[in-house]
């Protein structure tokens, strides 16, 4: 019996691993936004102060609306 949850258990952890793989393929090939001195969601383009120029979005709300809006 202990044979069998051993199996069970190596197979878990393969399918973990490929998933895990699978992922870090994607992440790999996915192009990552850059900041452009403006919030990126489209709808809002809020402009950011000198010492802001690094962020990507205004707020949480318009970083999801950005990712839903782009995983189409």
């Amino acid at each position: 019996m202990a044979d069998i949850y051993d199996k069970a258990t190596d197979v878990e952890m393969l399918e973990r691993e490929h998933a895990l793989a699978a992922q870090a393929a994607i992440a790999a090939s996915t192009p990552r936004p850059t900041p452009m001195g403006h919030c990126l969601n489209p709808l809002c383009s809020e402009p950011f102060g000198p010492d802001e120029s690094q962020r990507l979005f205004c707020g949480r709300e318009c970083a999801d609306e950005y990712a839903r809006v782009t995983r189409k």
